[in-house]
C-alpha cells in the first residue's frame, strides 16, 4: 500500500512572518533610496550652479566684465546674456534686448496672453519674442529638487502677462547687506559698515547695474550693461557668492482674470525668473529679488504674510528644497554647499565683493 506524500508549504504564520520581514527591510531600504535620489538631485543643482558660474566667467572673458544685474527700465536680466555660454544660442539670437515702440510687449502682453501657437519663426509674434524665450524651460535654471511648478501665470505691476513663465531657482548675488527689495534704505552689516544704498550700483555684490558703464554690442545695436569685473571682487573671489540657489513660493498664485492693485495678496508672491520681466521693464530698480539675492538675508527664511515689513527681505533670501542648506556658486567659478545654520556675519560678508571683510569658507 503506498503511502501518502505530504506536500510542504507555508503555513499562515510562516507567511505572516515572511510578509513582516519583507515590510520591514522594505522600511528600512526606503529612506536609504530617498537620500540617495536626493543626492542625486543634489548633484545635479550644483552641476547647474557650476554651469551658470562658468557660463558668467565665459562672459567675463568675452566683454571684460561679468554680466549686469539687470537692466531696470529694459527688461533684461543677467540670466538672458549668459544664454549663449550655456548651449541656448538660439533662444539668445532670438531676443530683443532694446526698448522701442511697443513697449512691454517685448516682455509681456495683455489679456488673455501670446497665443499658444506663438514661435520664433512666426512673422505674426515678432513682439512676443522674449516671452517666448521667458516661457521656454530651460535646464540649466531648474532644480531637480524644486516644487515649484515648470510654468507659471506671472502677472506684472502693471497688468501686462506671461501665461507659462518659466521660473528659475538661481539668482545671482547683488548684495551682503541688503534687506528690502523695493525701496532705498539704511543698511547695516553684520561687522559694523553702514550706509544708504539708494540704486542697485551702489551695492555691493558681484551682480550689479553700473551707470554709464560699457554696453554689449549686437548687429550694431547697443544693449546690456557690463556689470563688476574681476579685478574689484578685492575680497577674494574663492571668498565671495556669485550665484546662489533660491526657491520661489507658489503659496499666493495670480488670478488671470483679476486686475492687479497695489498691496494686494498678487504683489506678494517669492518669484524668481531667469531671463527677464515686465516688472524689471517697468520699475525703477524694485522688484530686484526676480533674478537677484542677497546675503543680507538669512538663508531658508521663512515665508511671511505678503505686505508684511519682512516681505521685501525674505524675497531676496536664497534657500532650497535640499536639507538643511544650499548650494552656491563662487566667484572663482567653485560651487559650495553652505549651512543654513552657517554664522550670520561669515554669510553675510560672503555676499560682499569688497567689502574688506576677513571670512573664510573651510576647504
Amino acid at each position: 500500500m503506498r503511502r501518502r506524500s505530504q506536500s510542504s508549504g507555508f503555513t499562515l504564520v510562516e507567511l505572516l512572518v515572511v510578509i513582516a520581514i519583507i515590510g520591514i527591510l522594505v522600511g528600512l531600504l526606503l529612506p536609504a533610496v530617498q537620500a540617495a535620489r536626493e543626492a542625486a538631485r543634489r548633484m545635479q543643482c550644483q552641476n547647474n550652479v557650476k554651469q551658470l558660474v562658468l557660463a558668467s566667467h565665459n562672459f567675463h572673458d568675452t566683454y571684460k566684465g561679468f554680466p549686469m544685474a539687470a537692466e531696470f527700465g529694459v527688461g533684461t536680466a543677467w540670466g538672458a546674456l549668459i544664454l549663449p555660454y550655456i548651449e541656448q544660442g538660439n533662444a539668445y539670437n532670438q531676443m530683443v534686448f532694446q526698448e522701442d515702440s511697443e513697449g512691454n510687449y517685448q516682455w509681456a502682453a495683455g489679456l488673455p496672453g501670446i497665443p499658444g501657437d506663438a514661435a520664433f519663426s512666426n512673422p505674426s509674434y515678432k513682439f512676443f519674442k522674449n516671452i517666448y524665450v521667458c516661457e521656454t524651460k530651460m535646464p540649466a535654471f531648474r532644480c531637480p529638487s524644486s516644487s515649484f511648478p515648470e510654468n507659471v501665470a506671472d502677472i506684472s505691476g502693471d497688468n501686462w502677462i506671461v501665461q507659462r513663465r518659466a521660473p528659475s531657482n538661481y539668482l545671482g548675488c547683488v548684495s551682503g547687506v541688503l534687506t528690502d527689495d523695493r525701496r532705498p534704505q539704511n543698511v547695516s552689516a553684520p561687522w559694523g559698515g553702514s550706509g544708504t544704498v539708494e540704486v542697485i550700483s551702489d551695492l555691493d555684490g558681484v551682480f550689479i547695474q553700473k551707470v554709464n558703464h560699457q554696453r554689449i554690442k549686437r548687429n550694431g545695436a547697443s544693449y546690456g550693461l557690463i556689470g563688476s569685473k574681476i579685478g574689484s571682487i578685492t575680497d577674494g573671489t574663492s571668498n565671495t557668492i556669485a550665484i546662489g540657489e533660491a526657491e520661489s513660493d507658489i503659496q499666493v498664485v495670480p488670478d488671470m482674470g483679476v486686475v492687479r492693485e497695489n498691496n494686494s495678496p498678487m504683489m506678494g508672491r517669492k518669484d524668481h525668473w531667469s531671463i527677464g520681466s515686465d516688472d524689471i521693464d517697468t520699475t525703477n530698480q524694485g522688484d530686484m529679488s526676480e533674478c537677484l539675492g542677497s546675503t543680507g538675508v538669512r538663508m531658508n527664511a521663512k515665508p511671511v504674510p505678503p505686505g508684511s515689513p519682512e516681505f521685501a527681505a525674505y524675497e531676496l533670501s536664497f534657500g532650497s528644497r535640499h536639507v538643511g542648506g544650499a548650494s552656491f556658486g563662487l566667484a572663482d567659478g567653485s560651487v559650495r554647499y553652505l549651512s543654513e545654520s552657517i554664522d550670520a556675519t561669515i554669510y553675510s560678508s560672503l555676499g560682499t565683493r569688497n567689502g574688506g571683510e576677513v571670512a573664510q569658507l573651510d576647504q
